[in-house]
């Protein structure tokens, strides 16, 4: 009966210390991938706030909300409204892109109402917070789309 309770007590003792090496390994990476964004990752969904419009199209209206919403206007189809993200971290959309802080890398996620994601490259240009350029990813050059925002109507 003694070597009994000396292995339920070893096997207990096992269980215990196993899963809290397993807790202590998940939370420490739980921990890591919440750390804070960097600030032009912050400065960068400030920026985007607003109604830009194609620069080669000027019909073709992206409006970006502060929730995240984006409102997507033409002339010459319906609104439709997606959800956007900007983020610097690698893959998305299946493709692994850059990510480097010291360059300002930063992406922008959208996402329609069939779960449909597409990502662009993100890059405000450094003369003026009026100009983005949006590369699609995994498009050649022909896939940049300058963007200019509208000014508030005063």
């Amino acid at each position: 009966m003694r070597s009994l309770n000396k292995v339920i007590s070893l096997s207990v003792f096992i269980l215990i210390t196993t899963v809290a090496v397993v807790y202590s390994k998940n939370h420490n990476q739980t921990l890591n991938t919440n750390s804070p964004e960097p600030a032009y990752i912050t400065e960068a969904k400030k920026k985007i706030i607003g109604a830009w419009y194609d620069q080669d199209f000027p019909s073709i209206v992206w409006e970006f909300k502060g929730d995240g919403t984006l409102i997507c206007r033409s002339d010459e189809e319906p609104a439709e409204t997606l959800t956007y993200k900007i983020v610097n971290t690698t893959p998305i959309c299946m493709k692994n892109v850059e990510v480097d802080e010291k360059k300002k890398t930063m992406y922008v996620i959208t996402k329609d109402k069939d779960g449909f994601e597409a990502c662009y490259d993100l890059h405000f240009h450094v003369t003026t917070n009026t100009k983005m350029n949006l590369w699609a990813i995994g498009m050649s050059a022909d896939g940049i789309s300058v963007f200019v925002k509208r000014q508030k109507q005063e």
